[in-house]
């Protein structure tokens, strides 16, 4: 039975992907005590597989080609636009850190591999794994193309990547125990500076008695420098969306959204906070409605181009963008897909939803002249050889290439009439299809090798791959917090970025309730991600394979 089985998914590779992916899935259900190896699973399914039906058992190289290309374009996308901006304001010290814990990593394989006698090819995977990335194991696996040892980095990645999970955050953990860290201070630290963002807007009225105020122009106030929304003022029985040229009297309610911090500085400003229905209560005049940016016409332009509050006397009170919600400012650059809040007149609602798109059809659809171009020039400068003094060619490969296009394009938002943003929710599914191709291909390729190698020399291997991630995490939370100056939260969020480790950013995100951590772990990301395709393909050349 099991042989005829075997039989039909050899000649079946859908049927062969497929099985692959859905029992990757249903092993990533699987927890212990928290913690689960998520989509990396279908890695693990891949060799038991592999192993199972030998030569037989094989996926076409363009699978995971495909695979890897749609993942890190996706992620640089997503991110170029905040590694820019943090690359400006503190880039220096945050590159130093995450370039010398992969150098400290990549010493430790290259050591192992001479005085403990671990195959070399094993030990790049053994690096890879340890330092938990996907796309330096596909350029080692691509320098090796056509060689007797091109499976081995994936077994050697295979065995250091599941404690390359667990090891951060029990480092994290560690460092908060010892140096008795008050994470909701640490949180509030690194909030701040991240800029404030992560605590979600709310709304409060106010009623105008100050003498500052009243009398003069709401454009002239205090309350346009801070980073909240004056979205509606009632005077009387007349409820209209606050404008720059309105003249505040006395009496007159404000409607404000912002942080709790801002609203209580604000009150100081205005006046008594009115308690029970304000200015919202009143939706005959003045109403609001969530609108979806879909009009590629708007896309990447800042909030103030839009002009909202000349041409149609609305005013943008809240962004959605992925799962957080912040006030927008005057130079908030839009993205495809952010949901606005729009507070406007009643009757012109309608039409404001057509001019900004508002529409699901048109946010699901990929414009494929922009990813392909986008692709192109990143496979372009993958191809360009990179040559290092003795003589080693590198190339950023198909990893690297299309990454630093992405980063590039995702920052730029767009160039003319072609916008290069996707989607998020586009943007996550080739994320989450590239990651899943890519573990299924090389997985069902390794598996033929797997178990003669943790034959030989298995506890070796896990050790050594546990000894890169441990060291290399130290040295990243140590100078993260000592070097650096970093409260946890921030540290723990570059150091999930330095390892590129999405497990430990959701860890780190738990214990604080913020999405502080994301800003770190984006500002570090990049760097380590490039170092370590380059270092995987310098240690390939200085191994001679």
């Amino acid at each position: 039975m099991l042989t005829t089985i075997r039989d039909l998914l050899a000649q079946n590779q859908l049927a062969l992907l497929f099985l692959t992916v859905g029992g990757g899935y249903l092993v990533s259900k699987v927890r212990i005590k928290g913690f689960s190896l998520g989509v990396a699973s279908i890695l693990f399914v891949g060799l038991g597989l592999g192993a199972w039906g030998g030569k037989a058992f094989g996926l076409p190289e363009f699978v995971s080609q495909f695979g890897l290309l749609l993942f890190v374009y996706a992620i640089g996308l997503q991110t170029g636009p905040a590694f820019f901006r943090i690359l400006r304001r503190r880039g220096l010290g945050i590159t130093a850190l995450g370039l010398l814990s992969v150098l400290v990593a990549g010493a430790i394989a290259w050591l192992a591999s001479k005085l403990l006698h671990i195959d070399p090819a094993l030990a790049v995977g053994l690096y890879c794994g340890g330092t938990f990335n996907v796309p330096a194991l596909a350029a080692a696996t691509e320098m090796l193309r056509g060689t007797p040892h091109v499976a081995l980095p994936t077994i050697g990645y295979s065995v250091s990547s599941p404690l390359a999970v667990v090891i951060p955050i029990l480092v994290a953990e560690a460092a908060a125990r010892l140096c008795r860290v008050d994470i909701p201070e640490a949180t509030k630290q690194a909030e701040e500076a991240a800029g404030g963002f992560s605590e979600p807007p709310t709304a409060r009225n106010y009623r105008v008695t100050s003498p500052a105020l009243i009398g003069h122009l709401l454009d002239d106030s205090p309350l346009r420098t801070m980073p909240l929304c004056v979205s509606r003022l009632q005077r009387g029985e007349h409820v209209m969306v606050a404008r720059h040229d309105m003249v505040l009297e006395a009496g007159d309610i404000l409607r404000l959204v912002g942080t709790m911090a801002d609203l209580s500085q604000a009150e100081r400003i205005i006046g008594p906070e009115v308690a029970g229905p304000g200015p919202e209560a009143r939706r005959d005049e003045v109403d609001f409605r969530r609108m979806i940016l879909s009009n590629p016409e708007l896309i990447g332009k800042r909030l103030e181009e839009l002009d909202l509050e000349a041409q149609w006397g609305a005013v943008v009170t809240r962004l959605r963008r992925g799962d957080v919600d912040f006030v927008p400012g005057s130079q908030t650059l839009l993205e495809r897909g952010d949901r606005l809040r729009v507070v406007a007149p009643s009757d012109k609602l309608d039409a404001l939803s057509k001019y900004l798109g508002d529409s699901f059809r048109g946010l699901s659809e990929t414009d494929f002249i922009s990813l392909s171009l986008g692709i192109l020039v990143g496979l372009g400068l993958g191809a360009i050889p990179i040559v290092l003094p003795g003589g080693l060619t590198l190339k950023l490969g198909l990893a690297g290439g299309p990454l630093l296009a992405a980063l590039f394009l995702g920052w730029r938002g767009r160039t003319g009439p072609i916008i290069w943003s996707l989607p998020l929710a586009v943007n996550l599914a080739f994320r989450q299809l590239g990651l899943v191709l890519f573990f299924a291909a090389v997985g069902l390729h390794a598996g033929q090798f797997f178990g003669p190698a943790l034959a030989s020399q298995g506890p070796l291997l896990v050790a050594v791959g546990a000894t890169i991630t441990f060291v290399s995490s130290l040295v990243l939370l140590i100078g993260a917090m000592g070097l650096l100056k970093s409260d946890w939260v921030t540290a723990t969020g570059l150091l999930a970025g330095g390892q590129t480790q999405p497990a430990l950013l959701v860890f780190v995100g738990e214990r604080s309730h913020s999405e502080a951590p994301n800003t770190a772990y984006t500002s570090i990301f990049p760097t380590a991600m490039i170092a370590k395709i380059l270092l995987a393909q310098i240690l390939v050349g200085l191994f001679g394979l």
